[in-house]
């Protein structure tokens, strides 16, 4: 790109233009980028479901990686690396960097680098109060010869830079040359993030100097520019001049949405709310995890002021609070401590807190010595790090380390320690989301005025938003048009992708673990624990520093694995303390509106960056996502998460009371734990310990038994001090849950401490924040709730109200002495719940006319096996309809009491026939029993899973030999599973069929895979030329073709080592679903600790093929009740329902009860109306198609002879099984008569060099003898002749569906009990 003039310009001396250049007329012209059509395999929404399927290359092809556009990990560590030094200032070391990578990897980086990371870039120079404008420009003209072409940002970033050393007339000459040879218009310039508000009203200055001027296009410009800065700045350019000039703007163009629907401004929290003051504090555990939450909860201790500030900054300080609480706090704290002549701090700080301030002492000064150390050297390894460790402060570092570090103890396993591998990365991990949240503070997308008027308008902020959204997603399609007729318009595409201008690379696992290493090292070096003793030689009392932290192995598993260990004295010292559930301040409950999901990874909390989908290890999901979320497929997953997040929540104040009550007194009382003010006792050791092992056996697991249940107790007490300090601090303000989904699509809250997803407790404590007169339906409907949570939810509607009113006294007794009266409350399945409705029932008893109260309690309209309800629906199985109350019914049907009837028959029939487990277990099988296993089985759960299952379900009984329960469970978990295939038989069919569906594509490879690795003939020679032309200018291949030679192929005989497929399919609502189960890929990396394993996430993992289909009938499922949830949040919302869910539990208010059910039942039918099975069959068969899966075929003895006159080789292991499942299995080598050498899987997705030779089918010998081991019919004896296999490739092909019953579907309207 060249700019001569505005080079000049820019040596020219301040404030003055060469009047010479100007006369010169050397052109100032920007080099246009040249752009290329990029074509996609994806397809875009239309009518039909196909349209609507996003399609890539499978993960074993080539091209995955650039549609995917996954960022090697090589480059990826490169780009982190770039990325601290811009944000650590170190421009030299970042400009070293990108040359070297576009030196040694051009072609990656024509993939991987855009105009938002060049921007970044850029903005390293421009930024500071000393700009380096001459280097900023130096790169801009560079960036054509890259292929980027510039875009508002980059223009942006230049004028900073030039308006920070006040050289105005190169700013105009840019914006000339921008006007001229771009379509960029300059408002889109000054609105951008790059800019903040004094580097924009600077811009007068040139309207000031160059308004004057007679040249046409400078006239236009200037007129141009001044409508922009009108429009950008508002009133404070009209009072230009003036003090106001400094300060931050109006956002005069939302004005109209200023104001909430009744008129009044919504700057405030609502001042009609109830004050609750002097709240009793809640009886601490003393742990530190609670007492840290505590201080990230300091900015809503003071209620009045807290009430005082506006909604959206309360939320932001919140937000903006990390560790940088605790270190505070622990400064502060000292600080007032010397105050009071008390420099040891002896009476205010715990034990705890005054080693971790010495180990925070000691740690500073060493991780300031190793930044130091770090400056110009040479070293690589510190070359690595080193940009980190500049990213936060000293004091910062530490306390995120140790903190995080003490957390971890007693994790993935390891007694009183930690997996060195899982400690490094959690902290570096740490550190980045640390990093990351401050950067974000500082490079927000949305400025606050605009955020600030957006949460004023209420519940038109969504809108307002995705209008905004809409208009910018029309406008950059046009811009798509636009560049597709004429390919010289200036436009990036790569710039199009993305809606954030702010460049944020991921940190790989690999940058996390040697971060991480350094600055546990260092803790583990500074961590001291003074432990009082004796010395030796004078008998005095001494204080020893003993090692707080100590790094060893230990085998886990049979693998030798390196471990930090805690020592006995800090495990002491932090026995009663647990830290793993420490909180990050992000993660409470939002006081504001979250921001809504404008695309898969731009919504939620203010400032923290959320994804919408938790994805773990699976980067083929998260490029899936993409994709959709870029083609708008998932516009109403988003949405329906938008109306989960939308709720308003609030305390419900009376049952907090009682919670507090409950908690301080230290009682057990419903799931609130006992408080253990000391150990329990322990039984006495039997007299023959030593002499009888099993009586050591019963007596050692009797201890062990009362220790867990000890640590369990405090445990939950925790978790419970976590839940009412969380309550206690929002019970005079309101909450938001935003939430987000797993990768089946069912939502989450993203707060995990205190939600309406959480226990009893937690759904007892929370209510809607709006209340609701209950009306006639509405009274009912509370009545009707009060008997479900109480547990008489098997019964008749009419018989439910009875209930309620016959316990009338039961329940104002509940409310007035709810812990010294009957407490009848405590006898519900859900305590808590049901207290809550004691509450409201009591409190429209008591106003005189229940129908005219007006009500915050949500009410649940549950699922009946909500699984069984989708299985009953897709096959039209009546029977199982009837059980699930899918059709309708005078009372509503119990599938758990009747799966428990059909077991009690079996068992009752073998029991009069002698069998002595069913004599034992005849009148002992209950609902109760059978229900856990009855609720998973549709869900996948195994035999052992339900074994298990039953077996502490009759272990609570307390009725039965215990010696006997283990073998009881077995048999009676085979009675259940008959039972359900006897009452669900097209539930069984149709999961049957989604199972084996599943196994054929976990096994299948694609067509082009193994014709480019020579496992199957191409299908035409011009075919075979073009990807031998195709391989000859990969210059990937061609490195990789000089590499040593292995001998592993592309086999139909061990098919397992290079299964590449994942079963994706696309729900209703357009999301993408791809199962992520992966073998493990391990990539070593050294640390200063140790060499730590850790995911690879370049290395083609195969599926594991057994998971991938006993998982896809219970995935496929919770999809399906997902879609039907989200569907309902929408429908709801645009019928003004409040709504919240639980899964497959809807919840609104009690006078809305009616209306919900009518939205549920018209969702699930228009659900399931669709043909869904026929649509999934036909997207599989869509999806892979030209996949292959491996054959076994038996040859007839005279094809054998024939072979084996050929030379075909024998083996005796024969795998026949085409499903197995076992990578280690030896893999087949060529066996052609021209000897090839066969390719590696590296070769096979990048190509290889060799010449093309397709190889002849292979055939193995199976002796006699072998047979059995190979999964043969081992019927004939062993004097029968050898028999032989060929194995081959042959299409994928998919099992018809199951005939579907007669159920209609619409009978579901009729049903009262569908969801009840």
């Amino acid at each position: 790109m060249s700019l001569p003039l505005v080079r000049q310009a820019a040596w020219a001396s301040k404030g003055r233009l060469s009047q010479r250049l100007i006369r010169s007329g050397v052109p100032v012209a920007l080099r246009r980028a040249s752009t290329t059509t990029v074509s996609s395999s994806m397809t875009t929404q239309g009518d039909d479901d196909a349209s609507r399927h996003i399609i890539l290359p499978n993960p074993s092809r080539p091209d995955f990686k650039t549609h995917a556009h996954l960022v090697p990990t090589g480059i990826a560590e490169q780009f982190a690396i770039l990325h601290a030094c811009i944000q650590s200032g170190s421009m030299d070391r970042a400009q070293r960097v990108l040359t070297e990578l576009y030196r040694n990897r051009p072609d990656e980086m024509k993939v991987f680098v855009d105009t938002q990371m060049f921007n970044t870039f850029l903005n390293g120079f421009a930024r500071g109060l000393q700009p380096d404008t001459n280097g900023c420009l130096s790169w801009f003209d560079r960036m054509a010869s890259y292929g980027i072409t510039p875009n508002h940002d980059t223009y942006a970033i230049l004028i900073k830079g030039y308006i920070q050393v006040e050289l105005f007339q190169t700013v105009k000459l840019l914006l000339q040359d921008m006007r001229r040879n771009t379509s960029i218009s300059l408002e889109s310039v000054l609105s951008s993030d790059f800019l903040d508000h004094k580097h924009v009203s600077q811009c007068h200055r040139i309207l000031d100097e160059f308004k004057g001027s007679k040249q046409s296009d400078v006239q236009a410009m200037m007129t141009e520019l001044d409508q922009a800065l009108k429009k950008v700045l508002g009133e404070s350019y009209v009072n230009r001049g003036k003090m106001e000039l400094m300060m931050e703007p109006s956002a005069t163009e939302l004005s109209s949405i200023t104001e909430s629907k009744d008129g009044k401004s919504a700057s405030s929290f609502d001042p009609d709310r109830p004050i609750y003051e002097n709240i009793p504090e809640a009886r601490s555990t003393k742990a530190v995890g609670v007492r840290f939450l505590q201080d990230q909860l300091t900015a809503l201790q003071n209620t009045q002021e807290a009430l005082k500030m506006d909604p959206y900054d309360l939320q932001m300080e919140l937000e903006r609070q990390g560790y940088e609480v605790a270190l505070q706090r622990m400064i502060h704290e000292r600080e007032a401590s010397r105050e009071r002549g008390d420099p040891l701090a002896a009476m205010h700080l715990t034990p705890l807190r005054k080693i971790l301030w010495e180990w925070h002492k000691r740690v500073i000064p060493m991780i300031e010595a190793e930044i130091a150390e770090c400056e110009g050297k040479t070293d690589v390894e510190r070359r690595t790090y080193g940009p980190f460790l500049k990213l936060l402060s000293p004091e910062k570092l530490s306390i995120i380390t140790i903190f995080e570090m003490l957390k971890l103890h007693n994790s993935s396993g390891i007694a009183d320690g930690m997996k060195t591998a899982r400690a490094v990365i959690e902290v570096g991990k740490a550190i980045e989301n640390e990093h990351n949240a401050v950067y974000m503070k500082h490079h927000k997308t949305i400025k606050q005025n605009e955020l600030r008027q957006l949460y004023q308008s209420g519940r038109m902020f969504n809108m307002a938003v995705r209008r905004a959204h809409q208009k910018e997603q029309e406008a950059k399609q046009q811009q798509q048009q636009q560049l597709a007729a004429d390919p010289g318009l200036a436009t990036d595409l790569s710039a199009l992708r993305s809606n954030s201008s702010a460049w944020q690379p991921v940190w790989p696992n690999s940058i996390r673990a040697k971060i991480g290493s350094v600055l546990s090292s260092m803790v583990i070096d500074a961590a001291r624990i003074p432990v009082r003793s004796y010395d030796p030689d004078t008998n005095e009392k001494i204080v020893e520093q003993i090692p707080a932290f100590f790094h060893t192995y230990q085998y886990v598993r049979g693998k030798r694995v390196g471990i930090i260990k805690f020592s006995e004295h800090l495990t002491n010292i932090i026995s009663r303390e647990p830290l793993r559930d420490t909180l990050h301040p992000r993660l409470l409950p939002m006081l504001v509106h979250p921001r809504p999901w404008l695309a898969y990874n731009d919504g939620g909390y203010l400032t923290a960056k959320s994804v919408c989908m938790r994805v773990k290890d699976s980067p083929e999901q998260l490029v899936y996502l993409a994709k959709a979320s870029e083609n708008n497929n998932i516009d109403q997953v988003l949405k329906g998460l938008d109306v989960l997040g939308s709720t308003k929540w609030r305390v419900n104040k009376q049952v907090f009371d009682v919670i507090l009550e409950a908690w301080n007194s230290g009682e057990a009382i419903a799931d609130i734990p006992p408080a253990i003010t000391k150990s329990l006792p322990l039984p006495e050791k039997p007299s023959n310990y030593d002499s009888d092992p099993k009586a050591k056996f019963h007596w050692v697991t009797r201890v062990k038994e009362i220790q867990t249940n000890e640590k369990n107790f405090h445990s939950l007490r925790c978790d419970v001090n976590y839940k009412v300090e969380t309550a206690r601090a929002f019970l005079n303000l309101p909450m938001y849950f935003p939430h987000n989904m797993d990768f089946r699509g069912r939502a989450y809250p993203i707060p995990p401490t205190l939600n309406h997803l959480g226990n009893d407790l937690c759904r007892g404590i929370l209510c809607f924040d709006e209340a609701k007169p209950l009306g006639e339906r509405g009274w009912r409907w509370l009545k009707i709730h009060l008997a479900n949570l109480y547990g008489y939810d098997k019964h008749s509607f009419t018989e439910r109200e009875q209930f309620t009113m016959d316990n009338l006294e039961n329940i104002m007794d509940s409310v007035q002495k709810p812990l010294t009266g009957r407490k009848w409350w405590l006898a519900a399945e859900n305590p808590w719940q049901c207290l809550s409705a004691c509450y409201e029932v009591a409190a429209a008893v008591e106003s005189g006319s229940p129908e005219q109260f007006a009500s915050r309690l949500p009410v649940h309209q549950d699922g009946t096996c909500n699984g069984l309800q989708h299985y009953a629906a897709l096959g039209g199985d009546r029977a199982g309809a009837q059980a699930v109350n899918l059709a309708p019914g005078d009372r509503p049907a119990d599938v758990y009491t009747g799966v428990a009837d059909l077991v009690n028959k079996l068992v009752e029939k073998e029991a009069a026939e002698g069998d002595e487990h069913a004599q034992l277990l005849v009148g002992k099988i209950s609902r109760k029993v059978v229900k856990q296993t009855v609720m998973t089985n549709v869900y996948g759960v195994t035999f052992i899973g339900a074994k298990a299952q039953i077996e502490n379900r009759l272990k609570e009984r307390g009725d039965l030999p215990p010696e006997k329960i283990y073998a009881l469970s077995g048999y009676l978990a085979k009675k259940v599973f008959a039972s359900l295939g006897e009452m669900f038989n097209g539930a069984r069919q149709i999961q049957d069929w989604l199972t084996d569906s599943a196994r054929r594509i976990a096994k299948s490879i694609p067509k082009e895979t193994l014709q480019e690795c020579g496992a199957m003939p191409f299908d035409s020679p011009e075919e075979e030329a073009e990807f031998k032309a195709r391989l000859a200018g990969n210059p990937v291949a061609k490195r990789r073709g000089a590499r040593k030679k292995v001998t592993r192929v592309f086999s139909a005989r061990n098919p397992t080592a290079n299964q590449m497929t994942s079963v994706i399919w696309t729900t209703p609502l357009g999301l993408p679903i791809v199962q992520p189960y992966r073998r493990h890929g391990k990539k070593q990396v050294t640390t200063l600790l140790q060499t730590v394993f850790i995911e690879d996430p370049d290395a083609s993992r195969p599926v594991n093929a057994m998971k991938q289909s006993t998982a896809f009938p219970p995935n496929f499922i919770h999809s399906l009740d997902a879609t039907h949830m989200l569907m309902s949040a929408v429908a709801c919302y645009d019928q003004g329902l409040t709504f919240a869910s639980v899964h497959d539990s809807y919840w609104t208010h009690a006078s809305d009860v009616d209306a919900m059910n009518k939205v549920i039942r018209d969702q699930f039918i228009e659900l399931h109306n669709q043909p869904i099975m026929d649509n999934l069959i036909n997207e599989f068969k869509e999806r892979y198609k030209d996949y292959q899966v491996p054959t076994t075929h038996e040859l007839e003895p005279a094809s054998a002879s024939a072979a084996k006159k050929r030379g075909r080789r024998t083996t005796k292991n024969a795998k026949t099984d085409d499903f197995a499942d076992d990578a280690s299995a030896s893999p087949l080598t060529s066996s052609s008569s021209s000897a090839r050498t066969p390719m590696s899987a590296e070769e096979a997705m990048f190509g290889s060099m060799d010449d093309d030779e397709d190889d002849d089918d292979l055939i193995d010998e199976v002796e006699p003898d072998t047979a059995a081991e190979s999964g043969l019919d081992d019927e004939n004896d062993a004097t029968q002749a050898a028999k032989r296999y060929h194995y081959g490739w042959e299409p994928l092909t998919f099992a018809p569906l199951p005939e579907k019953g007669e159920f209609d579907i619409n009978e579901v309207k009729q049903s009262d009990y569908f969801f009840h």
